[in-house]
C-alpha cells in the first residue's frame, strides 16, 4: 500500500503555517513596540535663579526620547504670566512690583510637563526668586547708626543723634531735643549699596527732601545739596 501523503496537502499546510507565523510576528511586533515605548527623559531645565519684578525671561527644557515621538509640552507657574504657545521654550513675565516700590522677594515655582503620547507625563520643577533691587539695597543699608559728624558748608557743627533705617522707613533722633523726624524713603536710580540718591518723605510730607549717600558698610554719609549739609553716621 502506498502511504505517501498528497503533495498538495503538504504545500497547503505549509502556506497556512507560514501565514499564521507572519500574522503572529506582525502582531507581536506591534505589541513589542507598545510595550517598549520608553517615556521621554527631561535632561535639562534652564531658567534664571533670580529675576527682578516685572522682567521677562525665557524658560528652556531639553528632552531625550528614544523613539523620537512627537512631544507635547505644558508649563505651570505659581505667579507671573506665561507668554505664547507652550513648547520646549516659553517666555515668562515676572510679577509686577507691588505698589510700594520697596518690596521683599517672593519665590515662584515653575513646573514643566512633557508627554510623548503615552498615558503619563514626565515633569520637572524649579524655583525662581523674584526680587526688588531697591529692597535688596535698603536691606543692606538698614541698621542703627550713630551721628559722629555734621558739616554745614564744609564747617563742622556740634550735634549728636541716631539714625534708624529699615527696608521701608527711617527715623532721625537728635539728643539735643531740637528735632525728631519720622518718615520713609525712596531710592532713585541709579543706586547700589555703595552710593545713590535718596528721596526722604519726612513726617508724611509729600514733597521729598533729597540727599545723596555713600556707604562702605560701616560709615554712611548723607549730603543735602539744598542745605549744604553733610551728616556722617557710623553703624
Amino acid at each position: 500500500m502506498n502511504s505517501k501523503k498528497p503533495i498538495f496537502s503538504v504545500v497547503w499546510i505549509g502556506l497556512v503555517t507560514s501565514l499564521v507565523a507572519q500574522v503572529g510576528m506582525l502582531s507581536g511586533c506591534g505589541q513589542f513596540e507598545t510595550w517598549t515605548n520608553d517615556s521621554p527623559e527631561i535632561t535639562t531645565l534652564t531658567l534664571p535663579k533670580e529675576v527682578p519684578y516685572g522682567e521677562t525671561v525665557i524658560f528652556k527644557v531639553r528632552v531625550f526620547d528614544a523613539e523620537t515621538d512627537d512631544l507635547t509640552y505644558a508649563w505651570e507657574v505659581s505667579e507671573g504670566l506665561l507668554i505664547g504657545e507652550a513648547g520646549p521654550e516659553v517666555e515668562w513675565k515676572a510679577p509686577d512690583l507691588p505698589f510700594q516700590e520697596i518690596a521683599p522677594p517672593r519665590t515662584v515655582k515653575v513646573q514643566v510637563f512633557v508627554n510623548d503620547g503615552g498615558e503619563e507625563d514626565v515633569s520637572e520643577s524649579a524655583s525662581i526668586l523674584v526680587y526688588s533691587k531697591a529692597y535688596s539695597v535698603a536691606d543692606e543699608l538698614s541698621g542703627v547708626y550713630q551721628l559722629i559728624r555734621t558739616e554745614i558748608d564744609g564747617k563742622r557743627v556740634e550735634g549728636t543723634g541716631t539714625l534708624r533705617l529699615t527696608e521701608k522707613t527711617f527715623t532721625q533722633e537728635f539728643e539735643n531735643g531740637d528735632r525728631f523726624l519720622v518718615g520713609s524713603y525712596k531710592l532713585i536710580e541709579p543706586y547700589d549699596n555703595r552710593q545713590g540718591t535718596i528721596h526722604w518723605f519726612i513726617d508724611g510730607n509729600s514733597k521729598p527732601a533729597v540727599s545723596t549717600y555713600t556707604s562702605d558698610g560701616r560709615l554712611l554719609v548723607l549730603y543735602s545739596e539744598t542745605t549744604s549739609t553733610r551728616h556722617i553716621y557710623q553703624r
